[in-house]
């Protein structure tokens, strides 16, 4: 793997969201088609990465490998990895053979009017660099994943010259890393055998961050008003960001919101939707019903400007300190969460960031604070203002709909979702503007577990969560806070912090990982 200067991506995800189980049209950069998903449960949203299949091969070997029918033998390796990479949820919008420079430059015309997001160079055998390059320097704002490919793990004992052709990528991987690093380009190499499960997995991660590296370098993310006066760790300076990463902060009066409010007819389908999807305790209140409205503010907002995630300071005069809305917007957020668009509060545009590369790899993200640690536990309890995303909501479980309790004091109180976490894996994501980083910026991934012990009277969605390792929890969370997140962060299902790694990497970003 080789990171040597940062893609720059312009990436643009649209989603529309339909409330039960089925589909969700997506499109990708410049319109091209190149995210794709569904809805499953709960509104969760799986992307469906679009990757191009490319296989470099040589007719220069046909000679010692079996004659023209090597070629043949070579598609049905292909069409194997394509195969193992549809079963596990990519999808494939083009793969072939490419055995000259000219048949590259076709290739990448055909990936390119394909909308791939991700270009994999499945390397078995040696083969001139030239082929695969001619390709991928025309389809230089997409990332590389290399794959160093065998059928079988183990060599046969009559291993001989033809074997030396056909299990030939450790031979042809390096003609082509070469040329990338020489070039300064990212990529990604993995190394591994097709019928190894847990290889074909890690594949499939690469993979994923790969696509979300490209869906965030260049990703336009709302911030609506500033942050809360006083909050410097969460503010960050714009053209800064956009010069080390591609992300472009798009500034929205908090004026924008009340208007587009005030305009908002009728909600009878987003009430049809809450009450098919939640226990609503808040149900028929004033609170309700402009939280209904707000969310379809929100939703309006991200279909009209493509966000692909956003910030927001509600507690100003134009939102929730005025006539009307009046109410925080935090089930609004919460539900352009759970629709693939992540949104932070209080102006956290940093978190915004974490929460987009959290939400695209684990499926789900929950903004969030660590709140307090249980020392004899070993735990740390993570909560929040009202936030929230379906997509981790415990299956059979239904979420309450309730008045959010931190602003029972306001006039009018705003509703908010409310479940426990389940147990399973976890990874708590943040990211920040750095001094000891070249490009000034950094990831930080700290894997560990939600264990699933219930806090029935936590006002917000959260849960218990626990580090990897045997260390005691305050020396973790010691090394978490130097890290330099603050005191904001997302966290995912999953452990996910070699997939962060990755889409640092291709950013050409620092990443910490405390463990």
């Amino acid at each position: 793997m080789v990171v040597c200067r940062p893609l720059r991506y312009r990436t643009l995800i649209l989603v529309r969201f339909i409330p039960s189980a089925g589909s969700m049209e997506t499109s990708g950069p410049e319109g091209s088609g190149a995210w794709h998903g569904s809805v499953s449960w709960k509104g969760q949203v799986r992307v469906k990465h679009a990757i191009a299949v490319m296989h470099p091969y040589w007719r220069f070997w046909e000679a010692s490998a079996g004659g023209p029918a090597f070629r043949d033998e070579r598609q049905r390796l292909l069409d194997e990895v394509v195969d193992v990479l549809g079963g596990s949820g990519a999808d494939i919008v083009w793969s072939g053979l490419v055995d000259s420079p000219v048949a590259g430059s076709e290739a990448a015309a055909d990936i390119r009017a394909g909308g791939a997001s991700v270009v994999l160079v499945v390397q078995s055998m040696a083969a001139p660099p030239t082929h695969a390059m001619a390709a991928l320097d025309v389809l230089d704002d997409l990332p590389v994943v290399v794959w160093a490919v065998q059928r079988s793990r183990a060599l046969r004992a009559a291993f001989d010259q033809s074997d030396i052709t056909k299990l030939g990528a450790t031979v042809g991987t390096p003609m082509v890393t070469n040329v990338l690093g020489r070039q300064g380009r990212p990529f990604e190499l993995v190394v591994g055998a097709i019928e190894d499960p847990q290889m074909t997995e890690q594949l499939g991660g690469v993979l994923r961050a790969a696509a979300t590296a490209r869906l965030v370098s260049g990703a336009r993310i709302a911030r609506v008003g500033r942050p809360i006066e006083g909050y410097d760790c969460v503010d960050v300076d714009d053209a800064a960001l956009r010069s080390a990463t591609g992300i472009q902060l798009v500034p929205v009066e908090p004026a924008e919101i009340r208007d587009r409010y005030r305009l908002v007819g009728s909600t009878s389908d987003l009430e049809g939707e809450v009450a098919a999807g939640f226990d609503c305790l808040a149900d028929g209140t004033e609170g309700w019903a402009r939280s209904l409205r707000l969310a379809r503010t929100m939703e309006d907002l991200d279909r009209e400007h493509g966000f692909a995630a956003g910030a927001m300071n509600c507690h100003v005069e134009e939102i929730r300190f005025g006539d009307h809305p009046g109410v925080t917007p935090c089930f609004g957020l919460g539900r352009e969460t759970s629709r693939g668009i992540p949104w932070s509060c209080a102006g956290d545009v940093v978190t915004a960031v974490a929460m987009l590369v959290a939400r695209h790899l684990g499926g789900a993200a929950l903004y969030h604070e660590v709140e307090a640690i249980d020392f004899d536990a070993e735990e740390v309890v993570l909560a929040n203002s009202g936030e929230h995303d379906l997509g981790w909501c415990p299956p059979g479980v239904r979420p309450r709909l309730i008045s959010n309790p931190w602003y029972r004091s306001d006039p009018v109180t705003g509703a908010c979702a409310w479940f426990e976490l389940p147990a399973g894996p976890a990874t708590l994501v943040g990211f920040t503007p750095h001094h000891a980083e070249a490009s000034g910026f950094r990831l930080i991934a700290a894997e560990g577990e939600v264990t699933g012990r219930s806090f029935p009277q936590s006002p917000t969605v959260g849960g218990a969560f626990r580090f990897s390792g045997n260390e005691p929890v305050e020396s973790v969370w010691k090394r978490w806070a130097e890290a330099g997140v603050n005191h904001h962060s997302a966290a995912a299902p999953g452990h996910l912090a070699d997939q962060v790694e990755v889409v640092a990497r291709f950013l050409g970003i620092g990443f910490v990982r405390v463990s």
